[in-house]
């Protein structure tokens, strides 16, 4: 709530502003009041859904958000744009069996840190040696590594099986 959704219009209306990630989970309950303050300034074209695909499942059917930014498409880019696309079509069954297998991998993140986890996982899960952290975050505690790996490679597979199914792979 730092900007509020006159001042955002008037950035827009200016060209100073194209479109905004809102990077807020939605409330467990009720109506994110905020959202639809900045929808109704904006337009839902101009808002992307930042907080992965689970929220996006509220996100885009419920206050018409453009689209959605994604840790999990490092792993599972296939699933994470079939989200999307079931989203798109109004189709919120769909979306929210795609993004299923995700909620592993996105409770490590918000556990133990986003930029570390997803850093951790692509590790982990055998898709490139990522190297170290940039100064400022360190590594993710040992306690954490086992599930970190667990979910990594879970989101992996159920990639595969998606690839499999669609006999891509």
């Amino acid at each position: 709530h730092y900007l509020d959704s006159e001042a955002l219009a008037r950035l827009v209306a200016e060209g100073a502003v194209v479109a905004v990630k809102y990077g807020v989970a939605p409330p467990a309950r009720g109506r994110d009041r905020y959202l639809e303050a900045l929808v109704s300034a904006i337009g839902g074209e101009r808002l992307i859904s930042g907080a992965g695909e689970l929220p996006a499942l509220v996100h885009l059917p419920s206050y018409g958000l453009a689209g959605f930014t994604s840790g999990s498409v490092c792993l599972a880019p296939r699933r994470s744009m079939r989200v999307l696309a079931a989203l798109r079509r109004g189709s919120l069954a769909r979306a929210r069996r795609l993004a299923a297998p995700i909620a592993a991998f996105e409770a490590a993140r918000e556990r133990w840190g986003a930029v570390r986890v997803l850093h951790e996982a692509v590790r982990r899960a055998g898709i490139a040696e990522t190297g170290p952290l940039l100064p400022m975050l360190g590594p993710c505690p040992e306690a954490s590594l086992a599930e970190i790996e667990a979910a990594a490679r879970a989101l992996v597979a159920a990639e595969a099986e998606l690839a499999s199914e669609a006999g891509e792979g």
